[in-house]
């Protein structure tokens, strides 16, 4: 390529991808073998007009393309300029909206090869700017159109403006005509700047006002004709950044705000930002205005005398910015409308609003108003000058408010319709005057709705009533009174009206309103003691004018709004009388004034109040008067007066749901029945009879269905719910029809079991849990015979939740014989066996009623199921073991008891076993399925068989014993009578049949007993572990030798070690099988086998390498589980010590291969290590030396907890290992005090790591990289440990630890004042560790406070002095043991 049009073909050529092309381009701009003089014009003039062209922009290559060098001349001005406007003109296209273009214009804005173009065209810089602004703009909205946004992208765009901002400052400041820059500033980039700062979550002003200042920016009426408001205002507020330590030019600025004669919007709303930025950035108004006709006046005074003239000038036109402004000035300084407040407060109130923005504005307005006299403390002032203020203007002007809501629509959807072609300046300004929204909303049953635009009850009576909750009493007394005499005269029709008549019902309504909301704020009666005569005073004012205010509502036609305010006032004023009536000081006297309420009105009055109410009010209005009514009767509930605690059933539906257990319960049926199809039933869940009503309720609507349906023989039709059934009655129904079986044909029950299983039954009061047990069983009894099963097993498992919680249910006497019982549940599947298990483990095993007569039923049914075939079906047989079973394992003075019912199903028991193993000649082999079945009952009967026969041996030993020695002695009289009554009861008992055969210990016995042995070697099987300790504990009496019992043994051993080896034995339920297993094993043991053991354990650890790979850690990991469980174990002396010895010696070798702490397998390891150690250091069998107790000790530094999470450990790792370390310190310091008396030194190192792990907890991290709320918690509980840990070392080793005590605080202090970050900033952690320093200021003598003071800088000194006054007050025991 040798020409000029060569490359020009080539760079147009279609066929090659535009970035290609691009990349050739600047091949060929850098190329120095390419010697075309002008192949830089070519490359730029081709760019500057294919970039409209392209579809993706080629991102990186034009990056590239602008950091190139250039020598001035190489491309002409006017392609330059091309360029320019085609690289802005396709990065402003909606496609190219994103981060990676928009870096391009910086990169354009200060590449070398168009600086000279940028340079001699200020239009063309400030354009590129403005675009650039304009551009970073739309990306935004469209990342919050698309929901994109983030945090971290929120960072990046406050990031990438500031230096561009910067850096059209820097041009600023260089420039020699700064005045023909702000010509094009305002005409070119103003505008896109300042919107492009309201779009910014992160809006840069400081920059903004540093540009402004740079290139001398006035804020004149000239400059800001032409711009648009949002743009106006944002300036302003750069203006007040740049001048507001400078009096001069701030007074300039608010001459400017105030005089402008632009539209009376905008100047409102200058006026209201420039307030806004005043408060902001704290600048003070305190400054004399400069100009001669302003002489004297501060600028404080002139913005006060400007802010009335404007609310003057535009109260009506202008309502909603007016509000605005006043809003601003109130929050700036509320002195500024301090002389003009009232008049203000009385124009705004009694203005319409005309839209919802304007009705929130006012309500805005009153609560900072209301504030406002608060923090002055004149909220009496205010009240009294308002209301005089107010009736002023009320005799003068007609009330002006909308009467129909149409009227406010058809302004709204004018004023949407005129303001769709300025929404985008409405945004901006909404978002410069930005504020919180309302929290509450208008309430649907406000009784002064008539009042939404003067006095709206939802906010600024919510704000007059948390005013008055906030007074002093007397404050309080004086705008009581001031509200009842304004209100009196306002009622009392003879004297003349100050206030037009067509004014009156707003007057009086705002009255009462006034009225209701303090009395619902004031705490006049938490003094009443020392203001009692002032009060009732006050009640007797209030209730004579409410007698007068409802004579003249009677007096005239009906009035609805009104007559809201009188019953509105009555309640409150009620509730007020029994506020003080309930929480009168004890041993205060009595007051003399009766109780009112309601009292103030004959009954024939209040009547016709009722009258009028039900015959012309709306529903609302009949509802307030209910609630008066009901606010009557819980009178007399809160003070016990009959006369007025009864409820009728129209009020019943009103009664709050923590007084629903005083209705009755027809009353709550009728409740229930209103609501049910509502689905308001939450309420009624926190009262029991509640819960019964709701669930016979659904329990007759089905069983209505039911009949409907035309189930015959259905139990649920026959039963009469209608009325409360007794559990009685309930019994003998189920006794006379449960047994009859018949096909039903019932409805689908699922939706009632859903909404029964809904309900919290199973927390109900036994009685009604009784009945309702009975009920749905009668359900499920239907449901099973009507071919449900599904449902049928689900009101089962309801059944047995209800048996489960609270106390146990007399289910044994409902169904007093088993036969009934297994007719109606099965046992054979699997929710119907839960039901046994539950029946037995909660009503048997707890004694509920009728327990002993069922375990009689339970016997004579075995027997009479054993008497038929010689066996037990598998079913029977199941339930025979389970109440064997039951009954063995109950201890105490209840296992007592039932020994007499347990007896005779072990005999039933022994019978079926002894009848299957009749035959000698079958092999053992054959009765292994038998065994399986039986063996969970057998090691209780045989224990049991043994126990009697010894028994028996011991009492004829004594007998025989006794008969030798007195075989010479004559006897007396007595001892003769005594003889005489002994052999006549045993001769009655032989006679009778009572004493029956003891099972003997044969070889029989023996031989069924070695079967079951043999039959059940497997040590995961508790059954097979009991047996074998029965077995071993009597092994002379069964006579196993001691090569069976080996034999055994071994077997268990080879089976833990096959599944050791296979790594079967880490879950729970294989642990809990191994411990029992392991005590077995190692208990018959002989000394020599055991010491072989522990040989070969030591030597298959000092073989091992450090693992690495899966099997070398799972055989580290073999040996720390075997040696736990051997630590666990009971041991004699000999084998104690042998294991003392060489558990040191694992130890060590184990500590030393274990894997690095950054390995996710390490901390496994270290826990089984710090667990073996645990059961060794509370093994009181094994006799702990020193040396073992310093490598258990040297074991847990080593740990290094305080660097777990900087060496690569995790979090739940970091958790584990300190619970581990104190708790093993714990168990060390209660079990081995002597011993580690003389371990301070050891102790004090283990502590500090402890501490430190604690405090120091990440503290290296980053202020935006805090710790978590889960890492707070946990590290508050193991604060817990540490301060337990601490407080057992005071306990048990005071003493031993006085001269360190000193160091070990110094060092907490430390690590607390220190730490570049310590965990003590958050409270819940440094309360534990507050604690740990007043354990060790206890443990510190008088000498150490003096070396501590002297020890420690200037921020420890103070917390020490600190923590040494709170201990002296309140942790020092001063007291007596």
């Amino acid at each position: 390529m040798d020409t000029g049009e060569a490359l020009k073909s080539w760079l147009t050529e279609e066929n090659k991808p535009f970035a290609a092309r691009v990349e050739f381009a600047l091949k060929v701009w850098q190329s120095v073998e390419f010697p075309y003089p002008n192949k830089y014009e070519v490359v730029a003039d081709w760019l500057s007009q294919s970039l409209g062209g392209c579809k993706d922009l080629p991102t990186q290559q034009l990056k590239d393309f602008l950091s190139l060098r250039a020598q001035p001349g190489w491309v002409t001005q006017t392609t330059k300029s091309q360029l320019i406007h085609a690289l802005y003109e396709m990065v402003s296209r909606e496609e190219n909206a994103n981060e990676s273009a928009l870096e391009l214009l910086p990169l354009a804005l200060s590449s070398e090869l168009l600086q000279d173009a940028l340079r001699s065209s200020n239009k063309l810089l400030f354009e590129c700017y403005g675009s650039l602004f304009r551009c970073h703009q739309k990306c935004i909205e469209l990342r919050g159109d698309n929901k994109d946004g983030s945090e971290s992208q929120d960072h990046w765009d406050a990031e990438f403006v500031v230096p561009v901002i910067k850096q059209l400052a820097e041009i600023v400041r260089r420039s020699q005509q700064p005045e023909k820059l702000l010509e094009e500033y305002d005409a070119q980039t103003v505008r896109p700047l300042v919107e492009l700062l309201l779009t910014l979550k992160t809006p840069c002003l400081d920059e903004l006002a540093a540009l402004e200042k740079q290139i001398n920016a006035q804020f004149t009426i000239e400059r800001t004709k032409d711009l648009p408001l949002h743009v106006s205002l944002i300036l302003l507020e750069a203006r007040v950044i740049n001048n507001r330590f400078q009096a001069k030019n701030l007074s300039s600025t608010i001459q400017c705000v105030f005089n402008t004669e632009k539209l009376s919007q905008s100047s409102l709303q200058l006026a209201a930002h420039l307030l806004v930025s005043l408060r902001k950035y704290d600048v003070s108004l305190e400054f004399k205005m400069p100009k001669k006709k302003y002489e004297g006046i501060t600028g404080f005074a002139f913005v006060s005398d400007q802010l009335l003239q404007l609310v003057r000038q535009y109260k009506k036109s202008n309502l909603g910015e007016v509000l605005i402004l006043l809003c601003s000035a109130l929050r700036y300084n509320p002195l500024l409308l301090e002389q003009n407040v009232y008049q203000i407060t009385v124009w705004v109130l009694t203005s319409p609003k005309e839209n919802a923005q304007v009705e929130e504005l006012y309500s805005e307005y009153l609560i900072l108003l209301l504030d406002m006299f608060r923090r002055l403390s004149r909220a009496e002032r205010f009240i009294m000058n308002l209301l005089k203020a107010l009736r002023e203007w009320l005799g003068k002007y007609t009330l002006d408010v909308p009467h129909s809501e149409a009227k406010k629509r058809r302004t709204q959807d004018s004023k949407t319709i005129e303001d769709e072609s300025h929404q985008l300046e409405d945004r901006f300004l909404g978002i410069i005057f930005s504020r919180t929204p309302l929290a509450a909303a208008p309430s649907a049953n406000d009784a002064f709705k008539q009042l939404c635009q003067t006095w709206p009850s939802h906010s600024a009576g919510v704000a007059f009533t948390r005013l008055m909750s906030h007074l002093m009493s007397k404050p309080s007394l004086v705008i009581w009174k001031t509200l009842l005499h304004s209100f009196a005269e306002l009622l009392d029709e003879d004297q003349p009206k100050e206030v037009l008549p067509e004014n009156l019902d707003f007057a009086r309504e705002l009255h009462a309103a006034l009225l209701c909301q303090y009395l619902s704020g004031t705490r006049l009666a938490e003094q009443v003691q020392l203001y009692q005569l002032q009060v009732e005073q006050q009640l007797q004012h209030t209730s004579q004018v409410l007698e007068q205010f409802g004579r003249l509502l009677l007096s005239q036609e009906h009035n609805r709004r009104l007559m809201n305010a009188f019953l509105e006032c009555t309640e409150r004023a009620s509730g007020f009388e029994l506020l003080l009536a309930y929480y009168w000081p004890d041993g205060f006297p009595a007051s003399e004034r009766p109780l009112q309420l309601r009292g103030f009105l004959p009954t024939a009055e209040w009547t016709l109040i009722q009258q009028r109410v039900y015959n012309f009010g709306k529903s609302c209005c009949r509802q307030r008067l209910q609630r008066l009514e009901l606010q009557l009767v819980e009178s007399g509930w809160l003070l016990k007066d009959q006369r007025t605690a009864n409820c009728s059933d129209a009020l019943a539906e009103l009664v709050a749901p923590q007084q629903l257990f005083r209705l009755s319960r027809a009353q709550k049926q009728l409740r229930l029945h209103q609501r049910k199809h509502n689905q308001h039933l939450e309420p009624h869940l926190n009262d029991a009879e509640s819960i019964e009503v709701l669930a016979l309720q659904l329990l007759k609507e089905y069983g209505a269905a039911a009949k409907d349906a035309k189930a015959k023989g259905s139990l649920l039709v026959k039963l009469k719910l209608e009325e409360q059934v007794e559990e009685s009655s309930l019994i003998l129904f189920l006794r006379e029809h449960a047994s009859t079986e018949t096909d039903l044909h019932m409805p689908a029950a699922q939706e009632l079991v859903e909404t029964l299983q809904g309900l919290p039954l199973a927390q109900l009061p036994g009685n009604i849990r009784s009945r309702l047990w009975l009920v749905i069983f009668v359900l499920y009894r239907d449901l099973s015979l009507g071919q449900q099963e599904e449902s049928a097993k689900q009101i089962l498992e309801l059944l047995i939740d209800l048996m489960h919680f609270g106390h146990p249910l007399p289910i044994c006497s409902y169904f007093p014989r088993l036969s009934e019982l297994l007719l109606l549940i099965p046992s054979s599947s699997t929710a119907g066996w839960s039901f046994y298990e539950t029946l037995f483990a909660r009503c048997i095993r707890r004694q509920g009623a009728g327990s002993e007569a069922f375990l009689a039923s339970c016997t004579g049914f075995f027997r009479d199921q054993l008497a038929a075939s010689n066996k037990l079906p598998a079913e029977e047989r199941r339930l025979l073991l389970l109440a064997i079973e039951t009954l063995s394992s109950v201890t105490g003075a209840q296992g007592r008891r039932l020994q007499s019912q347990l007896q005779p199903l072990i005999e039933i028991y022994g019978e079926m076993v002894t009848h299957k193993f009749r035959s000698k000649k079958k092999e053992a082999s054959a009765y292994k399925e038998f065994v399986d079945c039986t063996l969970s009952g057998y090691a209780t009967y045989v224990s049991n068989c043994i126990n009697r026969v010894a028994r028996q041996e011991r009492e004829k030993e004594q007998q025989e014993k006794k008969a030798g020695e007195q075989e010479g002695l004559e006897k007396t009289k007595a001892e003769k009578k005594m003889d005489k009554k002994k052999k006549a009861k045993l001769q009655e008992e032989e006679e009778n049949g009572t004493r029956k055969e003891l099972q003997p210990i044969d070889e029989n016995f023996r031989r069924i007993c070695k079967i079951y042995i043999g039959h059940s070697l497997n040590y995961r099987d508790a059954n097979a572990i009991r047996l074998l300790n029965v077995a071993l504990t009597h092994r002379q009496r069964l006579h196993l030798d001691p090569d069976e019992i080996e034999f055994v043994l071994s077997s268990y051993w080879r089976q833990l070690n096959a599944d050791i080896e296979m790594g079967d034995i880490f879950s729970t339920s294989a642990l809990d099988c191994l411990e029992p297993a392991i005590k077995l094993i190692i208990g018959y043991k002989t000394n020599e086998d055991f010491l072989l053991l522990l040989r070969r354990l030591s030597a298959q650890v000092e073989q091992m390498a450090r693992p690495a790979s899966q099997s070398q850690h799972a055989a580290l990991q073999n040996v720390l589980t075997l040696l736990a469980l051997f630590a666990k174990c009971s041991l004699s002396s000999v084998k104690g010590a042998m294991l003392n010895e060489h558990f040191e010696m694992i130890s060590v070798s184990v500590s030393l291969r274990l894997p690095e702490p950054k390995d996710a397998a390490y901390c496994g390891h270290a826990l089984r290590l710090l667990e073996a150690q645990r059961n060794l250091a509370g093994n009181r069998t094994v006799p702990l030396t020193g040396e073992t107790l310093d490598c258990l000790l040297g074991s847990m530094l080593d740990v290094d907890i305080k660097h777990l999470i900087r060496n690569g450990g995790s979090w739940q790792h970091f958790v584990d290992l300190y619970a581990a370390l104190t708790d093993n310190l714990v168990v060390l310091l209660k079990q081995h005090t002597n011993l580690m008396s003389d371990r301070a030194a050891q102790l004090s190192a283990l502590c500090q790591d402890l501490i430190q792990a604690i405090v120091g907890y990440r503290s290296e991290r980053k202020q935006t990289q805090d710790i978590s709320e889960t890492e707070l918690d946990g590290l508050a509980d193991l604060g817990l440990k540490l301060a337990t840990v601490m407080a057992t070392v005071s306990t048990t080793q005071a003493l031993a630890v006085k001269r360190v005590a000193p160091f070990l605080l110094i060092f907490t202090i430390r690590q607390m004042v220190a730490t570049e970050r310590p965990t003590t900033l958050f409270e819940k952690i440094k309360v534990h560790i507050v604690r740990v320093c007043h354990e060790l200021i206890g443990m510190c003598d008088h000498r150490a406070g003096h070396f501590i003071l002297r020890s420690s800088n200037e921020a420890g000194a103070r917390m020490y002095e600190g923590l040494v006054k709170d201990h002296e007050k309140y942790h020092k025991f001063r007291g007596k043991v």
